[in-house]
């Protein structure tokens, strides 16, 4: 049986530089490799984190016998591409959000790794941190009652510039594919079964991406869900589960660490966890790896799946296509 875990980066990019800085230190886990598209910037990356091998290329990396796990930091418009490869590769695949540009790509992704009995998971920050899951713990558990509505504010204020790849639709910009994967994944997370209705509005702007948008969404339990996401306009992050005998408040869930629940009669309780970094997500994925699990046991690819098909059907509402969208509904 397996014992040590064996990472490889490919894309050495700022969040990679996130993930070699967090990376967690112990006998389970190791950072073998990185992989550029160029051999020096693979050279500068390995030496700036102590990283045994470099490679020049992505194809190398995924070459190398010795890794068993990739996290992938390369643009989102070539993940599936580079997910696709990694798992033929016999690599298990941690993927930076969002994990693929729609629900089709991913469920490609998905059959390939069921083909190659590998892990593919996506590094949705925000449900790897403690708070989540103890909070949807305690909810299914009926402890707060019937669960009625859950409320997300997400936004963020990007300077708008039409060269930066926030407001770019071939790198898959716009606020749904910076900061809507964390909110529609707070809504769909929580919800017991995964939404049917969607409605949704957006607003896009000169280059054809979504400045701000708006979603109600149902699932067949009429649970509801009302998210907002904007790229202009910063507001707090804040997610609001309403169940029937008390409501739970998480703020800034993407990188949460405090419940507040709130009761019929006022009273309130507050739950401190520990604020995580992006080791949380090379030690789950190394659990389930030594584990022998045949998904992840945080953030499925079933939960992405879910958070896709939203965002799809948002996309559709508004007549937001991206160009591979656009050719391969000419062809």
């Amino acid at each position: 049986m397996k014992e040590v875990v064996n990472w490889g980066i490919l894309g050495p990019g700022e969040i990679a530089r996130h993930f070699a800085r967090s990376f967690p230190s112990g006998e389970k886990t190791k950072l073998l490799a990185v992989g550029a598209r160029k051999e020096e910037k693979a050279a500068a990356f390995a030496g700036e984190y102590k990283i045994p091998r470099y490679y020049g290329s992505y194809e190398e990396l995924i070459a190398d016998p010795d890794v068993d796990a990739v996290y992938i930091a390369v643009p989102n418009s070539v993940h599936p591409q580079y997910i696709e490869a990694c798992l033929e590769g016999g690599k298990h695949v941690l993927c930076e959000k969002t994990i693929t540009m729609n629900a089709a790509q991913l469920r490609r992704c998905m059959q390939t790794a069921k083909k190659n009995h590998r892990i593919l998971a996506e590094g949705l920050t925000s449900v790897y941190e403690p708070v989540m899951g103890a909070m949807r713990e305690r909810i299914r558990s009926g402890q707060y009652g019937k669960l009625h509505f859950i409320t997300v504010t997400c936004g963020s204020c990007k300077e708008y510039d039409a060269a930066n790849r926030f407001f770019s639709p071939e790198l898959g910009g716009g606020a749904l594919f910076d900061i809507g994967c964390y909110a529609i994944g707070f809504a769909n997370y929580f919800m017991s079964e995964k939404p049917s209705v969607i409605r949704s509005e957006g607003v896009l702007c000169d280059t054809g991406v979504d400045l701000k948008s708006a979603y109600v969404l149902r699932n067949s339990k009429d649970e509801l869900a009302t998210v907002m996401i904007s790229l202009r306009s910063k507001t707090e992050k804040i997610g609001i589960i309403a169940c029937e005998d008390a409501y739970i408040r998480i703020e800034g869930f993407i990188r949460a660490c405090r419940a507040t629940v709130t009761y019929l009669d006022g009273r309130t309780e507050i739950y401190e966890f520990p604020k995580r970094q992006l080791d949380a997500e090379v030690e789950a994925m190394t659990r389930d790896i030594l584990e022998g699990r045949k998904e992840s046991s945080v953030c499925p690819a079933a939960l992405s799946l879910s958070i896709l098909e939203v965002m799809d059907e948002a996309r559709r509402q508004w007549g937001y296509r991206f160009p591979f969208e656009k050719k391969a509904e000419e062809e």
